[in-house]
């Protein structure tokens, strides 16, 4: 999904474990993506978000992959974290992602082939978008 997002607005990528939050100054908007653990996002993407400094007049999006549900709290967190460093949280997307459920009976893998063509293409009609914002 970062990828087709990245393409759709002509921007840059970068993981959180190659950047150091203070780097966020030279962007005026951002998209943050994860996927939901547990209706929350990635521990690294939280930790990443808890060492932001502080912004004045910078924008965020932020997107997830989720196994069913879990998006909104996930985007709940991120939002309320962005907006303690004084980020606007402009908007959010998700979408199905592969992902695999260990248990009592076994191991089962869900959602095959997600984030497929068809939500790519969501995500990048919904970078376009959220591009008009700002």
């Amino acid at each position: 999904m970062a990828k087709a997002i990245a393409r759709a607005i002509e921007g840059n990528i970068k993981r959180v474990e190659e950047t150091k939050p203070d780097e966020l100054t030279d962007y005026d908007f951002i998209f943050i993506g994860t996927p939901v653990h547990g209706s929350r996002p990635a521990k690294k993407i939280e930790n990443f978000l808890d060492k932001l400094p502080q912004f004045q007049d910078k924008k965020c999006a932020a997107f997830c992959t989720t196994h069913i549900w879990g998006s909104k709290a996930t985007f709940s967190i991120i939002k309320e974290k962005l907006e303690e460093k004084g980020i606007i949280f402009i908007d959010s997307f998700s979408c199905l992602g592969w992902s695999r459920l260990v248990g009592n009976f076994g191991p089962r893998i869900f959602n095959r082939g997600h984030p497929n063509e068809e939500d790519l293409k969501k995500a990048a009609e919904f970078a376009k978008k959220v591009r008009g914002n700002w």
